[in-house]
């Protein structure tokens, strides 16, 4: 697993920002699926200086999918690649779980084929190289066209 050493684009945050509308929205939480320690904490940190409020991490595929029953996230922000999970099969864990709760998956390889397989079943796809600026601007998207539980 490669390791991020530098998140590009930090500190703009868009809580509490709907595009289109004006109405202020509460910050959703987040679970946060990798299975790289360091990449989880540098993140968490980064989102929680911005507002976001994440609630719960997972190591691999089956604490994922176990954090997410148990603290009922709003958003799931998953690593492709992990321990326990065979392609996708984590990310169809988490949406048969909950279909209208966002699944974000981050990844470090660039594949336009499963870039594609992930928005067919539902999740949205963003290269990790994009930066958290990109990340909260997809939780932001993903809360404001999900549909309410």
């Amino acid at each position: 697993m490669a390791h991020m050493a530098h998140l590009p684009g930090t500190r703009h945050g868009y809580v509490g920002e709907v595009a289109g509308t004006t109405r202020l929205m509460k910050a959703p939480t987040i679970l946060l699926a990798d299975d790289d320690e360091r990449f989880r904490t540098i993140v968490r940190s980064l989102l929680e200086d911005d507002g976001y409020r994440v609630v719960a991490e997972a190591g691999d595929a089956a604490e994922a999918v176990r954090e997410a029953e148990r603290h009922r996230p709003d958003v799931v922000v998953v690593d492709l690649v992990m321990e326990g999970a065979v392609g996708l099969s984590a990310v169809e864990e988490l949406l048969a779980m909950d279909p209208h709760r966002p699944v974000i998956v981050i990844s470090s390889l660039f594949d336009p084929l499963l870039e594609i397989e992930t928005g067919r079943l539902g999740a949205w796809y963003l290269e990790k190289v994009e930066g958290v600026d990109a990340l909260e601007h997809t939780i932001d998207q993903a809360v404001s066209v999900s549909h309410p539980r």
